[in-house]
């Protein structure tokens, strides 16, 4: 299987394609990964060095791929982080020309209550990808933003899903009484795996997970992929403990 993985690239510290790329790897996919933007490392960790991919830049890479034959056949497309309004119309020009079967939207837009990135880029975000989504991920301050209905708890966010009117909405951070649940929520099921809340976990757990659902998601079914998703991005934060980086190589490789 081929995908295109369009999201942020970063040196140090596994974010965006950092993280969501050896998922896919590890079930044995082609993988084409072109960055919005790369960075030395995640701005959690301390001021990045680096530089964006201009919208233009981006076109003549499309180009020159369409060119090679590099994006026919492609099984899927996942979109993470986006610096620009440009770089989304791009994407969406792109999804105009060539068929994707599946597309896995990550809405990388902010969390705890406020944008971290440009308001006109949300919104074209909103606009260009969402409703094209086979499935969304979003925190649960990224459902809220996305479908303009407040998200509590878990009841709530699962009508902010259903309002989305999407084939799957895979929907994590939501409050729980016990903790943080992660929802899939399709037209006729919901599935939730509730954890503990933790006091510290590394950057980068939405990425990874974006990625592990895609992997797992092509060859099964939401439910089956849900578990298996969870069970290794469940094992990245326990092998994380104590350090700042997700252990995204020791989750995929069960050590």
């Amino acid at each position: 299987m081929k995908v295109l993985s369009i999201s942020s690239q970063v040196v140090w510290g596994p974010v965006g394609n950092s993280a969501a790329v050896p998922a896919l790897q590890a079930k044995g996919y082609e993988v084409l990964a072109l960055p919005t933007i790369t960075l030395s490392n995640h701005p959690g960790h301390g001021a990045p060095a680096g530089f964006r991919t201009q919208a233009e830049d981006m076109a003549r890479m499309f180009a020159a791929l369409e060119a090679l034959g590099a994006l026919h056949n492609l099984d899927a497309m996942l979109t993470g982080y986006f610096a620009t309004t440009g770089q989304v119309e791009e994407v969406a020009g792109l999804l105009g020309r060539v068929a994707i079967p599946f597309l896995l939207v990550d809405p990388v837009m902010g969390d705890h209550g406020r944008l971290y990135i440009p308001q006109e880029v949300a919104e074209a975000i909103r606009a260009h990808l969402v409703p094209r989504a086979s499935c969304l991920t979003p925190n649960a301050f990224e459902l809220a933003w996305l479908s303009g209905h407040d998200v509590t708890d878990e009841e709530s966010a699962i009508a902010a899903a259903r309002a989305l009117a999407l084939p799957e909405v895979l929907a994590t951070s939501v409050p729980s009484r016990d903790g943080l649940a992660t929802l899939l929520v399709t037209p006729d099921a919901v599935h939730r795996i509730v954890v503990p809340k933790l006091a510290k976990v590394p950057n980068g757990t939405g990425d990874f997970l974006s990625g592990l659902y895609l992997a797992e998601r092509l060859g099964h079914a939401p439910q089956q992929a849900f578990a298996a998703a969870m069970k290794t991005l469940s094992r990245a934060i326990a092998l994380s403990t104590g350090i700042t980086v997700l252990n995204v190589a020791g989750a995929l490789h069960g050590s």
